[in-house]
């Protein structure tokens, strides 16, 4: 954990690919009745993008990653795995959207298939959960989000999930795939621009502050900054009693939002700051 820094924030999306199925009829209920025995080929993650918080570049892996692997089978995702979980390591907090329930679970489940160690997971920030908790919009999806709140959107997918099923035999497929690694890098893309824009009325995003709790408790200086966007520019604006006691609270003047910080902090950091 950062100590008197910034913590590291990553951005991140994960695309992965259809499930193949050998069905003996359709109806509208056959995905009830489907047993895990009817399945050809197991879903896969083709890529991942990412980008730390403020940094124009945008990252990805994917499966041609490792043009070796790929050709012997074109859903081995191991470099995937093994590149992303190094990101892991690294930072502070993990933002994405639709995260905690699709993306992260997804990453766990192909880390624990491929038999690599565990990832203690960093803070996490689900732009999706926070969406729905603090608003009532007409649609709380990515595209529709980054798009009503003044941005672009989405790139058109163009039926690249379909194309990239087709295996690795078909050089369409490869196309598909590195045209999948674009789209990727723009879900990132806009998905900063909707956590940015969003940040400051998140009831909960993760208190910055708590990445200079270790060396406030360890006497060293630690000043109070906004809990959602790490700002210094802060002014106090009354308490807040609460069930662990009475907490000072601050506007930030750079982004609005309101932090609670408990008493005895406040009072440490005013100490230090002499």
């Amino acid at each position: 954990m950062s100590r008197n820094k910034k913590p590291v924030i990553i951005l991140y999306d994960i695309e992965t690919s259809f499930l193949n199925l050998n069905v003996e009829s359709f109806s509208l209920k056959t995905q009830d009745y489907q047993s895990h025995k009817s399945i050809v080929d197991d879903w896969n993650i083709i890529s991942i993008a990412w980008k730390k918080l403020g940094s124009k570049k945008i990252d990805a892996v994917s499966v041609l990653d490792d043009m070796a692997a790929f050709k012997k089978d074109s859903r081995n995702d191991l470099v995937i795995i093994k590149r992303f979980a190094k990101v892991m390591h690294e930072c502070d907090i993990l933002v994405g959207h639709n995260s905690k329930s699709f993306d992260t679970k997804k990453f766990n489940a192909r880390l624990i298939y491929h038999g690599l160690p565990p990832i203690d997971l960093p803070y996490q920030v689900d732009t999706l959960k926070e969406a729905r908790k603090i608003a009532s919009f007409t649609s709380n999806r990515l595209d529709y989000l980054a798009q009503h709140l003044g941005f672009e959107g989405k790139i058109e997918s163009e039926g690249l999930w379909k194309r990239i099923n087709k295996g690795k035999s078909n050089e369409d497929a490869i196309k598909a795939i590195q045209k999948m690694i674009k789209y990727n890098k723009q879900d990132v893309n806009i998905l900063e621009y909707v956590y940015l824009y969003l940040r400051p009325y998140m009831t909960g995003h993760t208190n910055l502050n708590i990445f200079n709790t270790a060396a406030r408790l360890e006497g060293k200086p630690a000043p109070i900054v906004c809990g959602a966007c790490g700002s210094k520019d802060l002014t106090k604006n009354g308490i807040r009693p609460t069930i662990s006691g009475i907490k000072q609270k601050y506007i930030c003047k750079s982004c609005g939002h309101t932090t609670s910080i408990p008493m005895s902090l406040v009072k440490k950091s005013e100490t230090d700051g002499k």
